[in-house]
């Protein structure tokens, strides 16, 4: 059975078009000539779950050969990952088409061009420091020890968040952005459109009549950057989302252009939260909060949750004991995590990955980058 194998991404969902690429790859340590090893993907080389338990390794290499399917003809082929820690570098049929610093983000690569007919090939080379002390690594442990050493977990090193294919138009949707607007009676649409072609945004509020057609602004007048679509869709009779009545709005969006139909949803809640002196506002009404810290570490897959219902039992947990709020330590958590918390009515003060001493050196290393 394939491990995590629920889509990845419930914020920007195209899953009526991904094949998920969880599950055995070849794996070998830089210093071993052969692939003579597997390993299960997404858990960490020194987890039991990943079938390697390799400790305090600082390099090593997945191999996996995969099939694009037939259907995607004519489209363009996204490899995506969830996360690596920490550097990674990606070759497909022995093209290099991405390299990527930092631990806890995604990334992806448009590897259209450098597929081939028949099977791909696909490595990744990922350089996991022992030495963690200026990177951002979290509760991981590190050789030197940090200062904070006493507190901290196993190291969780390479692919530890799920890989998956997606098939695109050239000109499709890169990101949606959803936001209550300030009266909290409608969802503030931003879609950010890439590719060469004209466009038209349709945007429709799921379960309603409420529907619009957007312009998407011609490429050549926002280069680089991305050409943004902006859009409001009203709400009637709104229904604001809070941990006693965690309702989520989901809107559909569809882009066509002459390079084809690309289709995303998202989802949003109404709700906004202010400060006034020391108080906490949620909606207007005074907010008591109640939180607990989650590591979000598991006993035999490190950072990586075992399967999609261990995410949703921690919050339900959480919510059985009486909190309402749950502060992910040091840690930029799995999105479907996210979402459970979301549609679970639980709030989430999200902490990201900190480098063990602050130093010049560090800080930059803090945002990651990625480079095609």
């Amino acid at each position: 059975m394939t491990p995590r194998a629920e889509y990845p991404r419930p914020h920007f969902d195209r899953s009526h078009t991904w094949s998920c690429l969880n599950g055995e790859w070849d794996f070998r340590a830089d210093t071993e000539p052969a692939w003579n090893r597997t390993i299960t993907v997404p858990f960490a080389w020194e987890t039991p779950a990943s079938g390697i338990e390799a400790h305090w390794l600082p390099v090593a290499w997945y191999r996996r050969h995969v099939t694009v399917p037939p259907a995607w003809s004519g489209q363009r082929v996204v490899l995506h990952f969830g996360a690596v820690h920490h550097e990674a570098t990606v070759w497909v049929n022995d093209v290099e088409v991405v390299t990527h610093r930092g631990g806890y983000t995604p990334f992806e690569a448009d590897i259209t061009d450098a597929l081939r007919e028949g099977t791909q090939e696909v490595v990744v080379r990922v350089s996991a420091p022992l030495d963690k002390r200026e990177i951002a690594h979290g509760k991981q442990r590190s050789v030197p020890r940090d200062d904070f050493d006493g507190v901290c977990f196993t190291p969780s090193s390479g692919i530890w968040q799920s890989v998956w294919l997606e098939a695109r138009p050239a000109t499709h949707l890169a990101a949606l952005k959803l936001r209550p607007s300030e009266g909290l009676d409608a969802i503030e649409v931003e879609a950010r459109v890439a590719g060469p072609s004209q466009a038209v945004l349709r945007l429709t509020l799921r379960g309603t009549d409420t529907a619009v057609e957007v312009p998407v602004p011609d490429a050549e007048a926002a280069p680089g950057a991305g050409r943004i679509a902006r859009a409001t869709l009203p709400v009637a009779r709104p229904r604001l989302w809070s941990p006693a009545d965690p309702h989520l709005y989901h809107v559909d969006a569809v882009l066509t252009s002459a390079d084809g139909t690309d289709s995303v949803a998202g989802y949003t809640g109404l709700r906004r939260i202010e400060v006034i002196g020391e108080d906490l506002y949620l909606n207007g009404r005074r907010l008591f909060v109640r939180g607990v810290l989650d590591q979000g570490y598991w006993p035999r897959t490190g950072i990586t949750a075992p399967d999609d219902a261990a995410l949703r039992r921690d919050i339900e947990l959480a919510a059985a004991a009486g909190y309402n709020l749950v502060r992910k330590h040091l840690k930029l958590e799995d999105p479907r995590f996210v979402y459970h918390a979301d549609v679970l009515g639980m709030l989430v003060w999200a902490e990201p990955a900190a480098t063990g001493r602050f130093s010049p050196s560090p800080s930059p290393r803090s945002r990651s980058r990625s480079r095609p």
